[in-house]
């Protein structure tokens, strides 16, 4: 195979993005971009962490024929990895000029485009369910992948505790380099649902707090599911619901659940009409 033209990040369009569209249609995903699509992810070019970087993807409604690069928040992508860039239309949409006629950055080789999807990775699937983030705004979409809500999925379904992920042997066991690992989030998640009612039960003193504040979370998420029943998407954005709590959800889509989130299915008057906390 040829050599790429360069490496990049990809990631999909969550399909937990909803977007005002322009009439009356409410569509999934953003105004330029359907749910799942694939989208190249630029470096960081503003002094912002990478909120919003330059995408570059097949704009919706064009049968895969028209490529467009724009400013998008990464809040909205999911799943990010790396990818060789072989398409020189892919590569040419990349190097458009933004301002002053400077082209942006592009990574510098296939270590830094990695290096900038893990960052990614922790920042929004391990932070959050270890209780290293400051905020809930950081938890995921529910369509990101995330070894910590695999197991928290099998416990909840009573599976046993049969850990899909590879130990890791460079870690020491019990630190936090090694609970961040995917062998380590995914025990963590098994082991704080199998005793969410009584994190007590935990002998590591690290996921008993950890327990403890995922049942915190949980009670909270129940108390706000009751209090948006019924409501209107705008009475709940004029009261200041943001996504840190409370995700929408139209037609028939059954996301999984996410740690202190509260899931909402809006109807055609968008209107709360059933809800799922985690």
């Amino acid at each position: 195979m040829d050599e790429p033209l360069t490496w990049s990040v990809v990631a999909n369009v969550s399909r937990d993005a909803y977007t005002p569209q322009r009439g009356k249609a409410k569509r999934p995903g953003t105004r330029h971009f359907v749910p799942g699509a694939k989208v190249w992810v630029m470096p960081v070019v503003w002094g912002d962490g990478g909120d919003q970087r330059y995408v570059v993807g097949t704009r919706r409604g064009t049968g895969g024929r028209h490529l467009i690069r724009l400013v998008l928040n990464t809040d909205r992508l999911v799943n990010f990895s790396v990818k060789p860039v072989h398409s020189p239309a892919v590569y040419a949409a990349m190097g458009q000029p933004h301002y002053a006629d400077v082209a942006p950055t592009l990574y510098l080789d296939r270590e830094h485009a990695q290096h900038s999807a893990d960052a990614w990775k922790w920042d929004r699937t391990r932070r959050p369910h270890l209780g290293l983030w400051e905020f809930d705004s950081g938890m995921h979409n529910a369509d990101e992948e995330c070894a910590f809500c695999d197991g928290r999925d099998a416990a909840q379904a009573g599976e046993e505790a049969i850990n899909p992920y590879e130990v890791p042997i460079a870690e020491n066991e019990g630190s936090v380099d090694w609970w961040s690992t995917d062998h380590g989030l995914w025990r963590a998640g098994w082991l704080t649902e199998k005793d969410i009612v009584n994190p007590n039960r935990l002998d590591d003193l690290a996921l008993r707090l950890l327990g403890f504040a995922r049942n915190r979370a949980r009670r909270r998420a129940e108390l706000l599911a009751e209090a948006v029943a019924g409501r209107t998407l705008a009475e709940l954005q004029a009261d200041g619901y943001g996504r840190d709590r409370l995700r929408f959800v139209r037609g028939d889509r059954r996301p999984r659940r996410l740690d202190g989130i509260v899931q909402a299915w809006l109807d055609d008057d968008d209107r709360v009409v059933r809800t799922q906390s985690g």
